[in-house]
C-alpha cells in the first residue's frame, strides 16, 4: 500500500512567484520612501471596471463542469421561477462567499456591481432577503439531500478527472488514485440568536451548533453535518462514512480514515472495516491499555517531523548552514520564579502490541521532566506518559509512519478555522435548521472551488495558502469588463503580480 505523499509547504517568500532582488525599484532621492503627496478623489460613472477580477476563473470551472444544469436538475425548491431559478441562488451565494462575504447582506457585492453583472451575463442577482427566503425553503424533507448531492456529483466530475488537467484533452482518467486520507473532526459553533432552531447548550454550557466535518488531507472538503450542540463530536460519524466512503472509493484505490480520541468507538471502526478502508484513531487511555504498554518489548526511538525535517535540512547544507543562536526560553524562567511545574519532554520511543479486537495498538512513550516546587527549592521528576492509536494498516507501515499519518489530521483545524475566517462558513444566517445546513453546502462548493482550481491549474504551494492570501493574490484585483464582437473580455488592469498565473490558470479551465 502507498504511503500518502507529503503535503507541499507554503513558503513566506512566495517561492516562484516573487519580484527578484535584482529588479526592485530604488528611490531616486534622500528623503522618506513614503512622500505623502496630495491626493484629489474623483468619481467616474463608467461601469465596467470591478476589483472582483478572480470571479473569472471560478466562472470558467463552474461553466466546465456545467454546475447550472447539475444543480437545476437535482434540486427542485423553488414552485416558479420568478426570474430566478435554483442555480442561480446557490451560485450567486457560492460566489458571493468566495469574493469575501460573510453574511446575506453581502449579496450586494454582485448585485450592485455592473461589470460583475456583465462577467455573469446576468441583468440582476438575488436580494439578500429573496436569499434568506431560498435557504428557508429547505424545510421540506429531501431537499436538503437533494442540494448535497448536487455538491457531491461536482465533486465527482472533478475526481474523475486527472489530477493536473490537461486543457487539449476532456477524456476521463481510468486510473484510481492509491490513497485517500480523510480526516474527520467537529466544530462548536457558540450562537447569539436565541431562536435558532435545533440549537442546544453544549459541554461549557455555551448556546450552539455542532458541525461535523470531513475533510480530504489536500484540504478539499467532502461533508458537513450541522447538528444540535449538545452532541458529541462523532455522533453520526458512522452514518457520514456509510455515505462518503463508497463515494470516495469510486475514485480512489483505498481510504485511510483519521481522527482524534472522540472517534476511537467500534461503530466507526465497524463501518471503515464493512467498505474495506483503514482507519488511524488516537486511542483513548481506557483500563487495560496501559497494561498493554508496560508489555510492550520493541521500543524505537522517535523523532517528530519537525526534528527528522531540519536535520535533513542541516545534511544538505552542511557547508552553508550557521545554526542560528537560540534565545532565552523566558516561558520557563518565569514559571521558575512563580513557582509553577514545568514540563519538558525529553525524548520518544514508538513500538505496538496487538489489541484485543485483532487491530494493531501503536505506543508512543514520553519522558517528561517534570520540575516543581518553590523557588530555590525545585526538584526534579521523570514521568513516562503513554499515548495510543487503534489502526488496522498493513504491517508494511512502521509505527513511526502511523504515527506521522494519524498526527498529520491537526492540519484539519486550520481547514476548520479557515471555513470561518475565509469563507464565514459558520455564520447561520437563518432561524431554520436546515436552512443553515443548506448554507453550509453552499458554503462547501465556495470553499472547494478554491480547491479546485488550485490543485487543477496552480503551482503546488498555493494549495496550501491561507484563503486570505489566496483572494488578495487570485481574487481581489482591479480588471475592465468590455464586450467586442460578441465576445466578453476580461483585461487585467496595471501589471499584476500575478498575471501570468492567473492567465495559464484560465487557459487550464476554459473548455
Amino acid at each position: 500500500m502507498k504511503k500518502p505523499t507529503p503535503l507541499p509547504r507554503a513558503s513566506h517568500v512566495n517561492k516562484g512567484t516573487s519580484v527578484p532582488h535584482e529588479e526592485l525599484p530604488w528611490p531616486d532621492h534622500d528623503s522618506t520612501v513614503l512622500r505623502h503627496r496630495k491626493l484629489h478623489l474623483e468619481h467616474d460613472r463608467r461601469p465596467d471596471v470591478t476589483n472582483l477580477g478572480g470571479l473569472v476563473l471560478p466562472l470558467a470551472l463552474l461553466r466546465r463542469l456545467d454546475a447550472a444544469r447539475v444543480l437545476d436538475e437535482r434540486v427542485v425548491v423553488l414552485k416558479m421561477h420568478l426570474p430566478y431559478h435554483e442555480s442561480d441562488h446557490v451560485l450567486s451565494q457560492a460566489l458571493m462567499l468566495y469574493a469575501g462575504g460573510t453574511c446575506l447582506e453581502d449579496m450586494a457585492i454582485l448585485q450592485q456591481d455592473e461589470a460583475v453583472l456583465k462577467m455573469l451575463g446576468a441583468e440582476r442577482t438575488p436580494d439578500p432577503t429573496t436569499s434568506g427566503d431560498f435557504l428557508r425553503r429547505f424545510e421540506t424533507a429531501g431537499k436538503l439531500e437533494a442540494l448535497r448531492g448536487a455538491v457531491n456529483e461536482l465533486q465527482d466530475r472533478v475526481w474523475s478527472k486527472p489530477r493536473r488537467w490537461n486543457w487539449r484533452s476532456r477524456k476521463r482518467s481510468k486510473n484510481k488514485r492509491p490513497l485517500a486520507v480523510l480526516y474527520l473532526d467537529g466544530k462548536t459553533k457558540p450562537l447569539l440568536g436565541v431562536t435558532k432552531e435545533g440549537a442546544d447548550f453544549d459541554y461549557k454550557g455555551r448556546w450552539s451548533y455542532s458541525v461535523l466535518v470531513a475533510s480530504l488531507d489536500d484540504g478539499e472538503c467532502v461533508a458537513l453535518r450541522l447538528r444540535p450542540g449538545n452532541m458529541r463530536s462523532s455522533d453520526g460519524a458512522a452514518d457520514l462514512l456509510d455515505e462518503e466512503l463508497p463515494r470516495l472509493l469510486k475514485h480512489y484505490e483505498t481510504v485511510l480514515v483519521v481522527a482524534d480520541s472522540d472517534y476511537d468507538r467500534f461503530d466507526l471502526r465497524y463501518a471503515c472495516e464493512r467498505h474495506q478502508c483503514y482507519y488511524a484513531f488516537v486511542g483513548r487511555e481506557t483500563e487495560n491499555r496501559p497494561e498493554a504498554a508496560e508489555s510492550c518489548e520493541n521500543w524505537r526511538p522517535f523523532r517528530t517531523r519537525a526534528h527528522r525535517r531540519e536535520q535533513d535540512h542541516r545534511k544538505r547544507a552542511a557547508d552553508s548552514f550557521e545554526p542560528r543562536r537560540k534565545k532565552s526560553n523566558r516561558r520557563r524562567r518565569r514559571a521558575k520564579q512563580r513557582g509553577f511545574t514545568n514540563l519538558q519532554l525529553v525524548r520518544q520511543h514508538v513500538g505496538e502490541v496487538q489489541g484485543p479486537d485483532g487491530s494493531r495498538l501503536v505506543l508512543r512513550r514520553q519522558l517528561i521532566d517534570e520540575e516543581r516546587g518553590k523557588p530555590g527549592q525545585r526538584e526534579l521528576w521523570e514521568t513516562i506518559r503513554y499515548r495510543y492509536i487503534v489502526t488496522n494498516l498493513p504491517r508494511d507501515w512502521s509505527p513511526a509512519d502511523v504515527v506521522d499519518a494519524t498526527y498529520q489530521r491537526c492540519d484539519q483545524e486550520n481547514l476548520i478555522a479557515g471555513l470561518g475566517s475565509g469563507i464565514a462558513a459558520w455564520r447561520m444566517p437563518v432561524a431554520e435548521m436546515r436552512g443553515n445546513a443548506a448554507w453550509l453546502e453552499i458554503a462547501r462548493l465556495a470553499w472547494n472551488l478554491g480547491k479546485w482550481i488550485t490543485h487543477i491549474a496552480m503551482p503546488n504551494e498555493v494549495s496550501r495558502w491561507e484563503w486570505k492570501r489566496f483572494r488578495r493574490a487570485f481574487v481581489d484585483f482591479s480588471v475592465q469588463v468590455v464586450r467586442i464582437a460578441r465576445q466578453t473580455r476580461v483585461r487585467i488592469l496595471g501589471t499584476h503580480r500575478f498575471s501570468r498565473e492567473l492567465l495559464g490558470a484560465l487557459r487550464v479551465l476554459q473548455i
